[in-house]
């Protein structure tokens, strides 16, 4: 296996020069950690990352090729994700850190090949989540459901019998690592809104902005948006159990946009 990127054609980010305006002050420290690298240098870093891709795609090939050789490939549901992604460079910052609420870390890929559905291509519509895959494959296995889970089986979207319109959720949560740093994160249609009580609350809409640069939760303009928002948060952390805010007595913790 051989991949080799020419650095000056590695593309950089195009918010490498973020100045981070109305976003966390963690942000800020983390990207004086990085401050002193140059274009270059971030070309370095993005090429590394894409050549272990690269490799990661070659070694997919060889366990698909196996599953061919041996006769399993149409028993066999193929699942290929990630737990995260990397900055690699998007607001002069790296890895996933702490407080990163961007599209960057959490737009993950999600690949499932299923014997005998149709496939659906390229879906960029479709709003999933990680808790989505075991209701997934106990689904497409034909065993039962598993009681009280958080997610739902993607099946109607592999079948392409899906509406659209129900797809358009998602939630996260963020513990802060070692740290005191906890974020909730709400997906709904073109709209992500990031909870930061220890920080700067963020409101982008990723249609318009995909990457991040305008923060429109302090804009008037779109307030009503915010309390929507607000609202699809606090009522997804009742439904799922997620009350370390609603029972911290701690009232800061407790403020966000909308209580």
């Amino acid at each position: 296996f051989l991949a080799r990127y020419e650095l000056d054609s590695v593309p950089l980010s195009p918010t490498l020069h973020d100045d981070l305006r109305g976003k966390p002050e963690v942000l800020r420290r983390m990207q004086a950690v990085w401050s002193g690298l140059s274009e270059q240098d971030w070309r370095r870093v993005t090429a590394a990352h894409r050549a272990v891709v690269s490799f990661l795609d070659s070694e997919v090939g060889r366990l698909l090729a196996a599953l061919r050789e041996l006769g399993l490939a149409e028993n066999t549901i193929v699942v290929f994700t990630s737990d995260h992604g990397d900055m690699l460079g998007a607001h002069g910052l790296v890895a996933k850190g702490v407080g990163t609420g961007y599209e960057e870390v959490y737009n993950i890929p999600l690949i499932l090949r299923v014997p005998g559905l149709p496939g659906s291509g390229d879906d960029t519509t479709t709003c999933t989540s990680l808790v989505d895959l075991g209701p997934t494959l106990l689904d497409l296995a034909g065993l039962p459901p598993l009681p009280g889970a958080q997610g739902r089986s993607l099946r109607p979207v592999l079948e392409n019998t899906a509406n659209p319109a129900d797809w358009q959720d998602a939630y996260a949560e963020f513990y802060g690592q070692r740290f005191v740093y906890t974020q909730r994160l709400v997906w709904h249609g073109p709209w992500k809104f990031v909870f930061s009580p220890g920080g700067i609350d963020e409101l982008y809409n990723l249609r318009d902005d995909p990457h991040e640069t305008r923060n429109r939760a302090d804009d008037p303009a779109c307030r009503a948006v915010l309390e929507a928002m607000c609202a699809r948060m606090w009522r997804r952390m009742r439904q799922i159990g997620d009350e370390s805010l609603f029972n911290t007595h701690y009232a800061t913790l407790r403020t966000a946009a909308v209580g």
